[in-house]
């Protein structure tokens, strides 16, 4: 049913497809009119972003136990996996890979029940996102903290990532040319 998610969508290395699958099963089962599924849902892919894959959590069942690992610091499948394969030494095609994205896969899917058995169980506290301090200045400019932008605002940014993996600071840039 969500053989579609493999791969980042169809190969496309966009989203992980593990946190696209979550994504919905958590929306699904967490419904409400006050949005209750979303901050699961952020702390979800946050601590993916944070985490070093794969965790050891299955390398009793797992054929490459004790993997190197590398923290992804994006939900993209695309980032996560490149980041691995030059830390592991290995191609994007091997066994040793198939086997990290399977760990991978199941570590989400255990926060998942875990955070959704502590949400119903009324024991889950949302966390409320706030950038690190060296892209605080970045969000001031940039980011907004109304996920459907009903607010008012000259932001032209959405999401939780660091905006230093993919983006210079400017402002430093800014800085030095004005010298």
């Amino acid at each position: 049913m969500f053989e579609h998610a493999g791969a980042g969508y169809a190969g496309h290395g966009t989203l992980c497809g593990t946190l696209g699958v979550s994504a919905y099963l958590i929306n699904m089962v967490v419904y409400d009119d006050k949005g209750g599924y979303a901050p699961l849902i952020d702390q979800l892919m946050y601590r993916y972003a944070e985490t070093e894959f794969p965790t050891n959590r299955f390398d009793d069942i797992s054929h490459f136990p004790n993997q190197v690992k590398a923290r992804a610091m994006t939900p993209l499948c695309h980032s996560s996996v490149s980041k691995w394969v030059n830390v592991a030494g290995v191609k994007v095609d091997s066994k040793s890979k198939k086997d990290r994205c399977a760990k991978v896969a199941g570590e989400v899917v255990y926060q998942v029940v875990s955070h959704l058995n502590d949400y119903f169980d009324g024991k889950w506290t949302p966390t409320k996102w706030s950038p690190k301090p060296e892209i605080a200045h970045c969000w001031g400019c940039h980011g907004s903290d109304d996920m459907f932008y009903e607010k008012v605002s000259l932001n032209s940014q959405q999401g939780h990532m660091d905006c230093l993996m993919c983006h210079q600071d400017h402002t430093k840039k800014d800085k030095q040319t004005k010298k």
